[in-house]
């Protein structure tokens, strides 16, 4: 359809998200309250709420036609006011942070930016949907902007340092980052500093940019750049330049309330009881997700409720701490060695203080090596790790190092697991976290909160609410390519040497063609592609295929040829329509002291 009716079908369509969705609508009319005060009336109030519904189903409305869009064409839409500010803050060449908020439609921002010539990079988290995610990633490509992860540090960094623009939007609670709570509409709120510490480690200068609707045309405006203090006191430098690009994110959200997400929970998270100053550094974890997907069907835009976990008993202050340090060091290098002499770990950093029996190192790199008879048996190559973070405390008496903001681990054969924080312990090769970690390759991606396993990631075991998501098979001549999903209430045990995962406490596989549940599933994967060769499914196994139920003590799954078969004194309950289920796409059968079942033979069979 055309752009105009598009934006027509997607005012309509936020207009009814606004009127069906009550708990946020109801959350947008507390948040403006808290922003603008009691002085705010209730008519001012709702009609703010409901243009920030509208503009949202206009935004999504607008990429779906702006997919086809070519960039000469989305220039013709948007003016650029503030332009020199970018050219300026680019000349020295170490790259820019363009910061912005969900504010207007900021898809198009990074749009505008491609069409203008300025390829860059926008740092963005994987969403719910795959598909969806998909789509985003490929629109913003289509205009010259690459997507990264926020876990994947050192490929930001090397995008700015090579002069490249890298757009984020920091401002909502997001989980697993780390913040400080500074001035935001008069309140402490809890703001990340991500931005201000790439600022600090790169030198690349903070420009806030925005795109502001003016009817049916945008305007981008680009303010004057943020640069990093140079106080020499990196914590003070981190909140002074995050609470500067919160004035300028709050001002023009005074500016323009309705373009603005106001049903997020920006302010959830609450300074300690108290009276914590607004500077108070709190590392925590907010499992808080604004995912664009459809909104009753019509509109993207859910929001998922927030949880909250602290450091592991017994963990020390954090490496964020304002104390002042007994000695600071320029470099710091540090080397574990097996009982044979051979280098076991390393870990390397830019400079460090020490307190004490602590060591805080900043952005530690690590090493974790594979040797003698630890070689992988099935190749007979070494498997080595790669440990990075913004910040790491070693504890020299025991060697325990705690790692901090976006760690990542990633070995030499693929695999890459992430979290906020987690403590290492390379003499014992084994990692923990108690916050939300995920585990990926090229064919699969694991995530679920609390994690232990090895430095190598050999073994690693998620803790609770763990969801896997990887292709449906090997099998290339497999018609159907869509993902598999498996969720379980955990834990979740994977097996890298035996390309096992054993799933616990209420399985739920996803399959396009049906769905299994089971209290267990063990599932074996191909070595080369992560993918389900074959799984089996104990204890209660139900298989729910349309309108059809069959129950049994066993199961094996096997998604390549679409196939389930159950064993152990099973039961199938077919719905009148029996043509319907020899129809089905997932083949059940089933097995009771050797003898098959066919759903034809009886409604129900035991």
């Amino acid at each position: 359809m055309p752009l105009s009716a598009a934006r027509l079908v997607g005012r309509v369509l936020g207009y009814a998200a606004y009127l069906l969705l009550r708990r946020y609508r109801e959350a947008s009319w507390t948040h403006l309250r808290m922003a603008f005060g009691p002085e705010l009336s209730s008519q001012t109030c709702r009609h703010v709420a409901r243009g920030a519904f509208i503009n949202l189903g206009k935004s999504v409305m607008e990429w779906l036609v702006f997919a086809r869009y070519r960039p000469a064409t989305v220039r013709k839409l948007v003016d650029v006011q503030g332009l020199g500010h970018l050219r300026k803050a680019l000349e020295p060449g170490r790259g820019v942070i363009a910061l912005s908020a969900h504010f207007g439609n900021w898809e198009l921002l990074a749009m505008a930016f491609g069409s203008l010539g300025f390829p860059g990079t926008v740092l963005a988290r994987r969403l719910r949907y795959p598909e969806y995610e998909q789509f985003l990633r490929d629109l913003r490509a289509r205009f010259g902007i690459d997507t990264l992860e926020r876990s994947a540090l050192k490929d930001v960094v090397r995008q700015l340092r090579s002069g490249r623009i890298v757009g984020l939007m920091p401002d909502q609670d997001i989980d697993s980052l780390e913040g400080v709570f500074v001035d935001f509409f008069d309140q402490p709120t809890y703001t990340p500093v991500g931005p201000a510490a790439l600022s600090l480690m790169t030198g690349a200068p903070i420009v806030p940019c925005f795109i502001v609707r003016l009817g049916r045309r945008f305007r981008v405006m680009i303010e004057e750049p943020i640069s990093a203090p140079q106080t020499g006191n990196r914590q003070q430098d981190l909140i002074a330049m995050t609470q500067a690009w919160s004035r300028v994110v709050e001002s023009y959200l005074r500016r323009c309330p309705d373009h603005w997400v106001w049903m997020h929970r920006r302010w959830k998270t609450q300074p300690p009881a108290g009276g914590a100053p607004l500077s108070a550094p709190r590392p925590r974890t907010v499992a808080s997700t604004l995912a664009l997907s459809a909104v009753c069907g019509l509109l993207a835009g859910a929001l998922v409720g927030c949880a909250k976990s602290g450091p592991p008993a017994g963990a020390s202050k954090s490496a964020a701490s304002s104390s002042e340090p007994d000695q600071e060091m320029g470099g710091f290098t540090m080397v574990g060695y097996a009982p044979d002499g051979a280098k076991r770990w390393e870990l390397q950093g830019t400079g460090a203080q020490s307190d004490g029996t602590i060591v805080t190192i900043n952005h530690p790199d690590a090493i974790g090596y594979q040797v003698g008879q630890d070689l992988d048996p099935n190749t007979g190559e070494s498997r080595t790790a790669y440990l990075t973070a913004n910040f790491a405390q070693v504890y020299q008496a025991d060697h325990r190092i705690r790692m901090e903001q976006d760690v990542t681990i990633h070995t030499s054969d693929g695999l890459w697991l992430s979290s906020p924080m987690l403590y290492w312990l390379p003499d014992l090769e084994a990692l923990s976290t108690d916050q939300p970690a995920r585990l990926e390759t090229d064919h699969m991606l694991l995530r679920g909160r609390g994690a232990t396993g090895h430095t190598r990631l050999n073994i690693a075991v998620f803790s609770r609410d763990v969801e896997m998501i990887l292709n449906p098979s090997a099998n290339e001549g497999a018609e159907d390519r869509r993902h598999v999903r498996i969720t379980c209430d955990g834990p979740l045990a994977f097996d890298y040497e035996r390309s096992v995962a054993t799933f616990e406490h209420n399985v739920h596989v996803e399959d396009p063609k049906g769905d299994v549940y089971s209290d267990k599933l063990v599932a074996y994967l191909d070595r080369a592609t992560r993918t389900i060769n074959f799984a089996e499914a104990s204890g209660h196994v139900r298989i729910v295929q349309g309108p059809h139920t069959a129950n049994g003590e066993r199961a094996i799954y096997e998604p390549g040829k679409g196939k389930v078969t159950l064993l152990g004194a099973p039961s199938l309950l077919v719905y009148p329509d029996a043509d319907t289920a020899e129809r089905s796409d997932l083949p059940m059968t089933g097995m009771a002291d050797s003898h098959p079942l066919s759903p034809r033979d009886s409604a129900t069979h035991n």
